[in-house]
């Protein structure tokens, strides 16, 4: 710039300015000083200044230098801190203010640090030309060093490419070109301080210094970057000449935004200092839906699970940041950046990525919704809290102009600042979008709120100034890939705008005996033992263990007292037992039989009998176990049948059965088929019914080969295999028996779900029913709901996949059925005096036969995005009315329940003896485990087979 617009003013405080042509040369000068004293190009350079026109200097004569500068402000960051930093850059020189040179020269070791007063670097250099020193885009530009209010401060390395990619592009250049006046008002130490200098420097504008008077640089500036806390202190309409603004820091009120942005260019932008300021960006628009915008240029954004897999569009996660946005990492901190940084996996490049710790979700038109901080997340009544969900609730109320929740001490404060604002209007907005733990237990009106040294709000001055101290401020523990957003190092000099005198409101609190009340026990048994018996030798992996048992114990009857020459034939009995097993652990009218039978125990008998029948929806394992024995089986028949060089038309055959079985087996594994279900059910079908033709030409045949004189028909007839084949056949039919095309009325609830309504049959409490629209190529089954008394009954059909979504959007007036309703977990309520019903999203679904029978007492956990809007109010009443304390969380609006510690509270407040769970399968190994491992009987699908 100094070469295309020289006379150009670059920099102004106070009346002073320097043209991009004296900045040059005073840069230049001062780095030939710097290489002349022996700095190396990729060394690190302390500066200890403030807002000034030296410090700008200093600066850039580091960056010519070939070095990375380290900005500290001397006026407000801790001797302590300062001494850290000093020493932990190994920074051979650091260059200050004369004002500073006191506290410096008393923090510095002679030996290891030489210090240069910056104040001299505004007379005329001796040298002005520039040095020539070769820098790659990898090395260092600066580091920013974050409070140490949880341990030393730590160092973030920025190198060239990542500035220069968010500052030399739209829209992180904000448009600033020649004659753009940008103001300088945030500390040098924060990140976002360097948006400012750096970006109105390499864009040719001219960068505004502050002073104590802030209003003299708001009067002349075109742009601002700041943080909402700062902004919400400028009257706008004092200020006409601010065309565009850019904030980040902390969440932005949508109140603020959509003021600011009638005036000017408005952006949102989110992104810790680890991803070089800023790694999204909005442009906002007064009236529209705020969110925090799109990745900025080469930069990828990822939305990730606890597992660090992608999560679908409008489900939140962590947002991860990969490309040119993320930062080399901690200084001198390996261990931690291991453990913050990970390979990029989607990029696959060698590159890295980051975890923001923000909570975010992709929307449908590409941009992300910020939904608060994994490490600002709370327990309150064994319920999770977004404290940034509660502030942003609190600045909708009328007249609040700024908020804060803060957890401390066992109780939920509100903090609010606003001339007009009213308490009982605060609290209104909270109880129509909060659930009830989340609304403040106390409030206070603040005539302004506290900012930190980097403009945010500054919590523990709020905590101190109801508790007296600052030690007091409780979050919950973060995981280990997950750290606290930029943090602030000192106390703010910030605008004061005059406010009415502050006042302390509150209302009674028992948070301290809820939390008591509900604890949550340790888990009982020792560790290794517990994970045995509830995880990996749980009652349906035991009862596959059975089926191995029998057969082991049939292959010793047969070796000592099977006939001579006959092991051909009871291997072909022993594949026909376990596949007619098989087959008949999934007819409907032989798991309805099960299920009827251990459901009949009445609520008198003995608890440990009821629990273990209430087991009985594993008999999934006796189905899978007998599938995989009987493939084994036929293994080994047919070795001994190529051994015995039996019929070469029945080898062939068995070879084919083999390949068969084995597609099903593999293909039935829960990792495969949750992957690829629809491929699953394909395979299982029409490979199964392949199977059952095979075995019945290779029986025929066997038998014809064996005969002797005996006619066929007769041969078949004795045969044990005939007869076991026969039942599994006829099995397998008797469902297509009752194929029928039926009438659907559909209610269509929303864009996430429909109802569909049915008068085919009256099902049994906890029963499903398959339906289909193109019967041979798949069948989808679904909870039926029946109201006592009703006519019809229906099932609830929400979007998880294309043909659900097909369904929601053709509102479909006939649809396939075969067999009868067949019984499924929720059967086993009645087997209880009362249960906790627990379900995520449509899984309420099969919890509301329950929920209207009301046979069964039962307190209610429904967890979903937004609830009442995508289900319909009839599902959402039918809840309130089984269960009118019933916990019905708004994923949308209140971030990720804690589902243990809920269910736990419910479990205790009712006295009810058992927990039930319809969810993913995720969830539902958790929450049965906690309950489990805690002695308390808990009941969820299988999703092993």
């Amino acid at each position: 710039m100094a070469d295309q617009q020289p006379n150009v003013i670059a920099v102004e405080q106070e009346g002073r300015a320097l043209t991009y042509h004296e900045l040059e040369k005073s840069a230049n000068g001062l780095a030939n000083r710097l290489v002349s004293m022996g700095l190396k190009p990729r060394q690190r350079v302390c500066l200890v200044v403030q807002r000034s026109l030296p410090m700008v200097i200093g600066m850039l004569a580091v960056l010519k230098a070939g070095c990375q500068y380290v900005p500290l402000d001397g006026q407000v960051t801790a001797e302590s801190a300062l001494k850290h930093v000093i020493k932990d850059t190994g920074a051979p020189l650091v260059l200050c203010l004369e004002k500073f040179y006191s506290k410096v020269l008393l923090l510095t070791d002679p030996a290891k640090n030489a210090i240069i007063v910056l104040d001299s670097s505004l007379e005329a250099p001796e040298t002005s030309y520039r040095p020539s020193v070769q820098v790659s885009k990898q090395d260092g530009a600066y580091a920013i060093y974050t409070s140490g209010s949880t341990g030393p401060p730590k160092g973030v390395d920025i190198c060239h490419s990542s500035v220069t990619n968010l500052l030399c592009s739209y829209p992180g250049n904000l448009n600033t070109r020649r004659e753009t006046h940008v103001a300088q008002l945030l500390s040098i130490s924060f990140d976002m301080g360097q948006w400012e200098i750096l970006s109105t420097l390499m864009n040719g504008g001219t960068l505004l210094i502050r002073t104590s008077d802030w209003k003299y640089v708001l009067k002349k500036a075109h742009t601002i970057i700041a943080t909402p806390s700062i902004l919400g202190t400028f009257p706008r309409e004092e200020y006409p000449n601010i065309k565009v603004v850019a904030l980040a820091g902390e969440p932005c009120p949508k109140s603020l935004a959509d003021e600011w942005s009638q005036q000017a260019t408005f952006y949102n932008c989110c992104g810790p200092t680890e991803v070089t300021i800023v790694n999204t960006m909005h442009k906002h628009k007064s009236g529209s839906e705020l969110s925090i915008g799109k990745p900025v240029p080469n930069t990828n954004v990822y939305i990730l699970d606890e597992d660090e897999n992608p999560v679908p569009v409008g489900s939140t996660g962590l947002m991860w940041v990969g490309g040119a946005a993320v930062s080399k990492g901690y200084l001198n901190l390996p261990e931690l950046t291991s453990t913050r940084y990970k390979l990029d996996k989607f990029a696959n490049d060698g590159s890295m990525m980051f975890n923001t710790g923000n909570l975010c979700k992709w929307r449908m038109d590409g941009s992300i919704a910020h939904e608060g901080r994994a490490d600002d997340q709370v327990k309150i009544k064994g319920f999770r809290v977004e404290l940034d969900s509660v502030s942003a609730s609190m600045e909708e109320a009328p007249g609040v102009s700024k908020a804060c929740a803060i957890f401390t001490e066992n109780v939920l404060w509100g903090f609010y600042s606003g001339e007009s604002a009213k308490e009982k209007a605060l609290e209104e907005i909270l109880k129509q979008r909060q659930p009830y733990y989340a609304v403040p237990a106390k409030f206070k009106f603040q005539e302004t709120i506290p900012m930190t040294a980097n403009g945010k709000v500054d919590k523990r001055a709020l905590i101190s100034s109801v508790s007296g101290t600052l030690s007091t401020l409780l979050v919950v523990k973060p995981a280990p890939a997950v750290f606290s957003e930029k943090q602030d190092m000192q106390v703010v000099d910030a605008p004061a705008s005059p406010r009415r005198s502050s006042t302390m409101m509150s209302t009674s609190s028992d948070g301290i005996q809820e939390l008591e009340k509900y604890h949550i026990p340790e888990k009982k048994g020792r560790h290794g033992l517990r994970s045995l018996r509830h995880r990996i030798f749980s009652l349906y992996r035991r009862l596959f263990s059975v089926v191995f048992v029998a057969n082991i114990l049939a292959v010793i009857l047969m070796a000592r007292y099977g006939k001579q020459g006959k092991h051909l034939e009871n291997m072909s009995t022993a594949i026909g037992a376990n596949l007619m097993t098989a087959v008949l652990m999934r007819q409907e009218y032989v798991v309805n039989l099960l299920f009827t039978i251990a459901c009949s125990c009445k609520t008198s008998a003995p608890m440990w009998l009821r629990r273990n029948l209430a087991k009985v929806y594993h008999i999934g394992g006796l189905h899978s176990g007998c599938a995989v024995a009987s493939t084994i089986w036929l293994i080994i028949f047919t070795i001994a049948a190529s051994i015995n060089a039996t019929s070469p038309a029945v080898l062939v055959i068995s070879y084919l059965l083999i390949a068969l079985l084995l597609g099903i087996c593999v293909t039935a594994h829960s990792t495969l088929r949750m992957k690829y279900h629809d491929r699953f059910e394909l395979i299982h079908r029409f490979a199964g019914w392949t199977s059952l033709l095979l075995f019945w030409i290779q029986t025929i045949l066997a038998t014809d080969a064996s005969r002797d004189h005996t006619p066929l028909g007769p041969a078949i007839a004795r045969s044990p295999s005939f007869w076991l084949l026969l039942a599994a056949t006829l099995s397998v039919i008797l469902p297509w028996l009752n194929l029928r095309k039926i009438t659907v009325r559909a209610d269509v609830l929303s864009a996430h779900a429909v109802r569909l309504y049915f008068t085919c049959t009256t099902p049994v409490v906890g029963t499903a029913i398959r339906l289909s629209d193109r019967p041979l190529l798949e069948w989808h089954a679904f909870a039926t709901i029946a109201k006592p008394g009703a006519s019809e009954f229906s099932v609830l059909v929400s979007n998880a996949g294309d043909w659900t979504k097909r369904q929601i959007t053709s509102a479909p007036t006939k649809l396939y059925i075969r067999g009868v309703p067949a019984c499924g977990v929720l059967r086993i309520a009645p087997l209880f005096k009362s249960v906790v019903l627990v379900a995520t999203g449509s899984g309420i679904g099969p919890c509301l036969p329950v929920i209207y029978a009301k046979q069964v007492p039962a307190r209610i956990f429904w967890s979903a995005p937004h609830p009442e809007d995508n289900f319909g109010s009839e599902v959402f009443n039918a809840v309130k009315d089984a269960d009118p304390d019933a916990v019905i969380h708004n994923t949308k609006t209140m971030g990720r329940p804690d589902m243990v510690a809920t269910t736990w509270r419910l479990l205790r407040e009712s006295g009810a003896e058992a927990v039930c769970i319809i969810s993913n399968g995720k969830l539902t190994k958790m929450v049965v485990y906690a309950m489990e491992a805690r002695g308390v009987p808990a009941y969820g699908a299988i999703f092993d087979s």
